[in-house]
């Protein structure tokens, strides 16, 4: 998720199309991927955008219930253009057990890393000292929160293979220096799997956090997808629900595209943003990686935890898929709009 500066953003040095944006494309318009809820003193402005369909990512339980109440206040003044997703974000994966873990003191032994024992030391006394939540608590919870919204997605979650914790298990990021302690990877792939396995059970499409996790995600999903080349699974007629993902803000290398593509039982989307693709991506590479998209698996996001500055930033991200793909920009609406309709099931 970025921060609420879009002018920084929106200085990329990506090249973009010449072609002026008409504003009636803006009720086609789908951010596949924001946060603007995290903006508290802006909530009302999210019903106000411009950008015709806003897809709001909770990343942690103690904010479900906001994604909720805007997704439900804002679909009341305009129908269908708020959906909601719930999910734990890896970045907040080492609150949660897992089914065979029981202890507090002998989960954070167990899933916190770190070279610097001080500092893991002190990450472990600290964390003690908050709620930590059981397995069958944040299951349950996940799990009813996603029934009581038939329509919603799971999300965000997934892998960060960069992330470190903040000081003293602080969860606000802004401005905060992290320490050197990080969560596991394995800790954060079975969170994952488990959110997995309840999107595609059921079926609900899944937006995905990955960063330099490319390798073990492909791995994981690799793996799961043998079921459906499963000979008994086939003689017993038994077909697991297709699991619709995206991968947001994707980095990865346009080889990686294609093997992602081909997974089975997978309906892979990918997505692309001006706050984090534009700003970290070469420009040579966001385009090659734009191309390399299928036409018909194609999203846009913006990824803004703000509503200030949501409708510059996917104007700017549609200007910029136009050039990378020589399309027009009604092309490049109506193409995504398709797309974000397939994958949230509207």
């Amino acid at each position: 998720m970025c921060g609420s500066s879009e002018e920084k953003f929106l200085n990329h040095g990506v090249p973009v199309t010449t072609e002026t944006f008409d504003e009636k494309l803006f009720d086609l318009v789908c951010d596949a991927h924001c946060h603007p809820h995290d903006d508290k003193d802006n909530l009302a402005l999210i019903a106000q955008l411009k950008t015709g369909h806003v897809t709001i990512m909770g990343v942690r339980q103690d904010d479900w219930e906001t994604v909720s109440n805007v997704a439900k206040s804002c679909n009341e003044q305009n129908e269908g253009k708020c959906v909601p997703s719930f999910g734990i974000h890896p970045w907040f994966s080492h609150f949660l057990m897992t089914e065979k873990q029981s202890n507090a003191h002998e989960h954070y032994k167990e899933i916190l890393q770190s070279s610097d024992e001080q500092d893991l030391q002190a990450m472990r006394e600290a964390l003690e000292k908050k709620p930590v939540f059981a397995y069958d608590t944040w299951y349950s919870n996940l799990r009813e929160t996603l029934l009581n919204h038939p329509g919603a997605m799971v999300g965000e979650v997934g892998i960060d293979g960069s992330a470190r914790l903040l000081p003293g298990g602080s969860i606000d990021w802004h401005g905060v220096k992290p320490t050197s302690v990080r969560c596991s990877e394995q800790h954060q792939m079975d969170i994952f799997d488990v959110q997995c396995q309840l999107a595609r059970e059921l079926d609900r499409s899944i937006s995905v956090h990955l960063v330099q996790g490319h390798g073990p995600l492909f791995k994981y999903l690799q793996t799961k997808s043998l079921m459906f080349s499963n000979r008994k699974l086939r003689l017993m007629k038994v077909k697991p629900n297709i699991l619709r993902m995206c991968l947001h803000s994707f980095g990865g290398s346009p080889a990686s595209v294609k093997q992602f593509m081909d997974l089975k039982g997978y309906e892979m989307y990918i997505s692309f943003s001006i706050c984090i693709n534009a700003r970290l991506t070469p420009p040579k590479k966001l385009q090659e990686l734009i191309r390399a998209v299928p036409e018909d698996r194609l999203l846009i996001e913006s990824d803004l935890d703000t509503p200030k500055g949501i409708d510059k930033c996917m104007v700017e991200i549609v200007k910029i898929v136009a050039e990378a793909r020589q399309w027009s920009i009604s092309k490049v609406v109506e193409t995504t709009h398709q797309n974000w309709l397939k994958f949230t099931l509207r």
